[in-house]
Formats: structure tokens, sequence, C-alpha cells
């Protein structure tokens, strides 16, 4: 009977391992947009690196006295700014009090903000503003940034491509032996699959022993 639920319990794991999906995730990548006394050091944003499910992160770096800088996001793609629609920073700053623990004095004190495109956010180009109010003087700074599509596919060989004998061997090469590599392991596991499936049937179609 012992040997029965071993038997059982091996190929159920083995089911349990061949059916789980393959998980694929996008690690977040964020972009530092410095605020600096003249302006965005970053500019426009258009590396096709920035993608779904990426974030920006805008640092308040004037330390001219008496500014503070906000950040709205056109989300919506629009072409303007609807407080209920699109991202709003608080009022940045340079540099925030704090207490003798080390907490800030005035809770609503930010040198920083940071808005995280969703992972099916609209691919094409965002408007952003930056207001820097410096001494009751405001000034709007226009930059946009760019979303590409995150895609997440192997690159396959493209028309030209040597093929067959005389060809030399490059990464093309390399990445279809890994391709049929795992063909063949997806073969092995199925046949150790039905092996497992036999044996459970044929273990539990043992009938059990009376006791003495």
């Amino acid at each position: 009977m012992g040997g029965s639920r071993a038997v059982l319990m091996v190929g159920l794991f083995l089911l349990a391992s061949a059916s789980a999906p393959l998980a694929s995730s996008h690690t977040q990548q964020t972009l530092t947009v410095i605020l600096v006394e003249d302006g965005v050091v970053s500019g426009n944003i258009t590396d096709p690196a920035f993608v779904q499910g990426n974030a920006l992160w805008f640092r308040m770096e004037d330390n001219t006295e008496n500014t503070t800088m906000k950040v709205r996001l056109d989300i919506d793609q629009d072409g303007v700014f609807n407080a209920s629609n699109d991202f709003e920073s608080t009022d940045l700053v340079h540099e925030c009090e704090l207490n003798e623990t080390g907490a800030l004095v005035d809770e609503d004190c930010a040198v920083s903000a940071t808005y995280a495109f969703s992972m099916n956010a609209t691919v094409g180009t965002y408007a952003f503003w930056v207001h820097r109010t410096s001494n009751e003087t405001e000034t709007v700074w226009n930059h946009t940034v760019a979303v590409h599509k995150d895609v997440h596919e192997e690159e396959g060989p493209t028309p030209g491509d040597c093929f067959g004998a005389g060809c030399s061997v490059d990464q093309s090469d390399v990445a279809t032996e890994t391709s049929t590599i795992a063909n063949v392991e997806d073969s092995l596991l199925m046949v150790l699959m039905g092996v497992s499936l036999v044996g459970i049937g044929f273990m539990l179609a043992i009938p059990k022993k009376e006791e003495e």
C-alpha cells in the first residue's frame, strides 16, 4: 500500500508540474526625470526601451529659494490637462524639513513624484508639463514621453539568412538548436507523464491483501 501511495504522489506531482503555465513577466524599469532651474534634464523621452509598465520618477533638484514645481501628465492623450483623468503631482520642493526623529515636519512635503504606466497602457506619445513657480512667477515647460509596446518575442530568421552546409554558425543557429532541444525535452516529458499514469492505474488496480 505504501508503494502505491508513493507512485500516486509522484505521478500527481509530475502532472501538476507539466500543466503549470510558464510565466513571463516584465520587470518594471524606472526612468528618472530631473527637474532643475533651467528645465528638465532628460528633455523629450523617446527611448524605445521605455515600454508599457515602466515608470517615470520626477525629482526636484532646483534649490532656488521660494521655488516649487508641479508635474502634470496627459494620461488620456487629449492634449489638455484634466484633473479627473490625468496625473498631477503635489508641489515638489528641493528639500523637506525633518524633526529630531527624522520624520517629516510637514507630512505633505515632497521632493519627488512617481507615475507608473499600466502594463496595457495605450502605446503612443504622452505630453507632460512642468510648472515652476519661483517668487510667485510661474514658468511652464512642455515635454513628451513615448511609450512603446512591451513585446516579448524571440528573434527568428530573416530573409537572406544562410541555411545548410557552408554557412557559418551564428546566433540564429544557436537559437535553433536551443529550440530543438526544448522540443525534445517536451516530448520526453510527455512520455514520462504517460508512463507515470500507466503506473498509477496499475498500482490502483491491484487488489488490497486482507490483513491476517
